[in-house]
């Protein structure tokens, strides 16, 4: 008989990032809620998006209300941030996640949404695009891609003091990419960048990502994929410390009995279907690490 007592929150020894991206919740919007996206945006800002601007909606049992505008928001709170175990899904703004741009996922603020996050224990700032919706299993006020923690020295994947405020089309003037701002027709993400119609293609990515968001999580069964296990403590720090540098931010370490001995084990989890697992052993193959097992629980 094995006991595992895992580790979780702390500075080092990071807890497991808990907020899901929007699309793999279990996410329902209002009856007769409009589409967004056809409206002018702001004067050298984006439209909004053509997909997660319901007025209202609702995840595992809780409502939320998207605010009308970002104009003039600012609020203090905590940040956590994902990772590769998302890379390349779709964002609740239907977008592939990419962890190495500067984005986030908010509960309220307009899809997208720029805006300037203050790391309240060093001063660093940086603008994140928010193009997705989160964090809904932690009380963490907003959840950064891997790239936008990084750069604000966040190193623990939950619970960092931030402050997050708006930006005005002023105060971002000139900082959105020529092409972003041309004129005529939507993207292939599901944005009407000119605001003035919705593409096919954003129609197209709506009905996918209202496909998905119906279309429940199964959390009955959770896998984890095991990195490791080391007699001594440091070579599991060493390899924990690895993997959450890479953008592994559900990596957790275990310290268990076994026969009289104490041992040390580092996973990665919980994951909930194939191609979370997919996304994880790719990292781990990508840095040289090509011993793990994938186990359920």
């Amino acid at each position: 008989m094995m006991t595992i007592n895992w580790l979780r929150p702390g500075v080092l020894l990071a807890s497991v990032t808990l907020g899901l991206v929007a699309c793999s919740g279990n996410m329902t919007t209002d009856e007769g809620s409009s589409v967004a996206g056809t409206g002018k945006g702001e004067a050298g800002f984006e439209a909004r998006s053509a997909c997660g601007n319901d007025p209202s909606y609702t995840i595992q049992g809780k409502s939320y209300k998207v605010l009308d505008t970002a104009s003039g928001y600012a609020e203090t709170g905590t940040a956590a941030w994902y990772g590769a175990e998302y890379q390349g899904t779709q964002t609740a703004g239907c977008e592939t996640f990419d962890m190495y741009a500067y984005s986030a996922a908010h509960r309220t603020l307009p899809l997208p949404s720029f805006v300037r996050v203050t790391n309240q224990q060093n001063g660093q700032n940086i603008i994140v695009r928010v193009n997705d919706r989160g964090p809904f299993d932690s009380n963490d006020l907003i959840q950064l891609s891997f790239a936008a923690a990084n750069a604000l020295g966040i190193r623990s994947s939950a619970g960092a003091p931030v402050k997050v405020e708006a930006l005005s089309p002023d105060q971002f003037k000139g900082q959105l990419p020529a092409e972003a701002l041309a004129s005529g027709g939507g993207s292939q993400d599901g944005r009407s960048l000119d605001g003035g119609h919705t593409s096919s293609d954003a129609i197209s990515a709506l009905k996918r990502q209202k496909a998905l968001a119906e279309k429940s999580v199964d959390k009955s069964k959770t896998y984890y994929v095991v990195a490791g296990t080391w007699p001594e403590q440091g070579e599991a720090i060493d390899m924990f410390v690895r993997l959450t540098s890479v953008g592994l931010a559900k990596t957790e370490m275990a310290t268990a009995q076994e026969k009289g001995k104490t041992i040390h084990q580092i996973r990665i989890g919980p994951l909930y279907n194939q191609d979370q697992i997919d996304n994880v052993k790719d990292t781990l193959v990508s840095n040289g690490l090509a011993s793990f097992r994938v186990v359920a629980q």
